[in-house]
């Protein structure tokens, strides 16, 4: 394999016709070392035009673009750390006064900043943390080689050789969690593979270019994202005469029988709740929140009363806290590993 992937790009999608038969045979690929530059591009596809069969290509290199500060993300691989439980514990068990969703949001909250100085402190820079373990683990079998019966040396070794294991499997957890991709959840270590698919997940993720109202075209990184929030804006705030509710579809159509309709109304159970959470796979998107379902599973003896409380509150209030009702509005391109 070359390691190389298209480039996102506007205009035509076939960039070849001989008035018969259409074709997309012109393409801007990329290897993992460009991916890897923070830099925009923007790759446009011409119509051919009257001289030519094939659609031209303009390539507009910008400059290096700044990623936004990321929110919050619970990584798989902190649970394995020996503190996690620890700072679990002390701020889950938080004196918090409010609704049962409140309590459950806010001691989430507090239990934010802990995590993201465990990651800072043991996961920060994952992979220069490998190579430099690598390295020190290489030094001393090197000094082990002609000293085998040193005690301490051989304590060292192991210690190191356990560090070494532990930091691969949280990089693995954390580029697998990171993306989302079946075919490496169970594989062997391939981080240059990761490292390059990161990276080509980033410039997919990408947007430069996009079509104004009016139709023409900009490239402009702060336009591109007010074009997309003020097509939200108007596509979730606008209000359209809708046709009178007619009750006789529902008198007269299809009806439920009366046990299901009793178990439609019954009270939601504890079990339930368990298990819809435990259903869900520990890979999945996480909510606004930024918890994963490989949370809330893992550490369900000390979230798992305050969830049940939460969930039962909704049903019994039939009201949901502000905190909980809100959504975020992500362009998600479509991916076969997914």
């Amino acid at each position: 394999m070359l390691g190389v992937s298209n480039l996102n790009f506007t205009g035509s999608h076939f960039t070849w016709t001989n008035g018969k038969i259409w074709s997309k045979i012109g393409r801007v690929l990329a290897n993992p070392n460009w991916l890897s530059l923070q830099i925009s591009v923007h790759v446009h596809f011409s119509t051919p035009g009257a001289f030519s069969d094939h659609s031209p290509i303009s390539i507009n290199i910008g400059p290096q673009y700044q990623r936004r500060c990321a929110s919050f993300k619970f990584f798989n691989m902190w649970v394995e750390h020996q503190d996690y439980k620890s700072l679990l514990f002390e701020q889950c068990h938080a004196e918090v006064y409010g609704s049962p969703m409140y309590v459950l949001c806010r001691r989430l909250k507090l239990l934010k900043g802990p995590l993201k100085q465990l990651n800072k402190l043991h996961f920060g820079h994952i992979s220069e943390r490998v190579r430099r373990v690598e390295a020190d683990m290489e030094q001393h079998q090197s000094l082990l080689q002609d000293n085998r019966d040193n005690v301490q040396l051989l304590a060292q070794d192991h210690k190191l050789r356990l560090e070494l294991v532990n930091l691969k499997s949280s990089k693995k957890m954390f580029y697998s969690q990171k993306l989302k991709c079946n075919l490496f959840k169970d594989s062997d270590r391939g981080t240059s593979f990761f490292h390059a698919l990161m990276n080509q997940k980033h410039k997919k993720n990408f947007i430069p270019a996009i079509h104004r109202n009016d139709g023409s075209l900009t490239t402009s990184v702060s336009e591109v994202g007010d074009v997309f929030v003020s097509f939200f804006k108007q596509l979730l705030g606008t209000s359209r005469t809708t046709s009178p509710f007619d009750e006789s579809f529902v008198r007269y159509g299809p009806c439920i029988d009366s046990t299901l309709h009793a178990s439609l109304l019954a009270n939601v159970s504890n079990d339930d709740i368990k298990k819809a959470l435990f259903s869900i796979d520990d890979t999945k998107s996480s909510g606004p929140d930024g918890y994963s379902a490989l949370f809330f599973k893992n550490s369900w003896d000390v979230v798992g009363q305050d969830l049940y409380a939460a969930v039962r509150d909704f049903f019994q209030s039939g009201q949901l806290l502000k905190h909980i009702n809100h959504f975020i509005i992500a362009l998600v391109p479509k991916s076969p590993h997914v």
